[in-house]
């Protein structure tokens, strides 16, 4: 591949290549090329009758720790589900996240045809916020991908989500 001036370009694949950026680039790139911050994960267990415990699900959180937001992601065993643990799990992460992890934001990406969980978001205060077209590729079709956020303030100043 050529440069408008005729020199051939080169590019590299791999999370090994690193590049010294000015303070005026860095502004350019997403948190996730700069920060290695790791993903902070909440696992939820229910104790059973004989004292042992099972898992129920998770809650996970991909940081951005400059921008103080994240995204999430979380999951109910289908045992659970249909059984208001879900919400149970994603307020106590919320609050988790807000309060301990001192977050301003919370992202959530949800596929259209995840009714349930977009359900789940919306009743614990998560707004739509955009539409990635047609970006998901699942059984022989595209679907949307449901973009939802929520705001620590609007967190913090509705208590129906809290409880």
């Amino acid at each position: 591949m050529n440069n408008p001036k005729g020199e051939e370009l080169k590019f590299h694949i791999g999370s090994t290549f690193v590049v010294e950026l000015s303070g005026e680039d860095v502004k350019y790139f997403s948190e996730r090329r700069i920060t290695r911050a790791e993903p902070v994960t909440l696992v939820f267990f229910s104790e059973k009758a004989d004292g042992d415990n099972e898992k129920i699900g998770f809650v996970e959180f991909d940081l951005r720790v400059i921008n103080r937001n994240a995204y999430i992601t979380f999951y109910v065993a289908p045992q659970y589900r249909g059984k208001g643990i879900g919400k149970l799990m994603l307020r106590k992460a919320l609050e988790f996240a807000f309060k301990e992890l001192n977050l301003h934001r919370i992202t959530a990406e949800v596929y259209e045809y995840n009714e349930r969980s977009l359900r789940l978001l919306e009743s614990s205060g998560f707004k739509k916020e955009g539409i990635l077209k047609e970006a998901k590729y699942h059984d022989g079709r595209y679907w949307d991908i449901i973009v939802m956020g929520l705001m620590e303030e609007d967190w913090k100043n509705n208590e129906e989500f809290r409880r």
